[in-house]
């Protein structure tokens, strides 16, 4: 894929905040009084079933957290898209320090290195599988207290979207960041800029 292909699907990237949010509050929120008013069966659940539920929930929430921010991951991937298109210019204009700069920051940079952000999209992964599976769990707990009425109320909420979108951003930063990882390993070699560190 062109560098010009990447940055287009680089910005239409969901933001990972607001699926995440978005998924929250649609939802469920610990089964106790006054919350989830959209929901008012849940309360007549019996109170084993409301202490297995918010079990879960506390767990799946810890991994809802750390998918909000994984929203760094597409900021990232933005940030490189920039920098190759810029590395090419450099490139194309003779400007070596500039090239050597670039190279160094996402090679070398604690923040911006190219490794770490792939280290970062895999346990990113990784989490949403983990919420995932909370998030199957919980809901075929709540399947078997509710009648049919209300899970298919439940269902038909708009929370299995926000998951869907959440799961299509995932594969969608993999195959972002190995594009771009092929375009600066291509460059890299090219010029032989990664034999210098700072």
């Amino acid at each position: 894929m062109e560098i010009r292909e990447i940055k287009k699907e680089v910005a239409n990237l969901a933001n990972l905040q607001e699926e995440a949010r978005n998924l929250r509050k649609n939802w469920l929120k610990p089964v106790r009084a006054n919350t989830n008013k959209h929901m008012p069966f849940l309360q007549k659940l019996d109170s084993e079933a409301k202490k297995q539920l918010n079990l879960k929930l506390v767990a799946a929430h810890q991994h809802l957290v750390q998918i909000e921010r994984s929203q760094i991951i597409n900021d990232k991937l933005n940030n490189y898209s920039q920098y190759i298109v810029e590395l090419k210019l450099a490139e194309f204009r003779g400007k070596s320090i500039r090239t050597r700069t670039i190279t160094n920051k996402l090679l070398h940079d604690d923040f911006l290195s190219m490794k770490n952000t792939l280290i970062e999209v895999k346990a990113f992964q990784d989490n949403l599988i983990k919420f995932s599976d909370h998030y199957e769990e919980i809901n075929k707990l709540l399947h078997k207290e509710l009648s049919l009425d209300e899970a298919l109320f439940f269902r038909e909420l708009p929370h299995l979207k926000y998951l869907y979108n959440l799961l299509n951003t995932a594969k969608d930063q993999n195959n972002i960041a190995r594009d771009l990882g092929r375009h600066f390993i291509s460059l890299v070699k090219k010029h032989n800029l990664g034999q210098n560190k700072k």
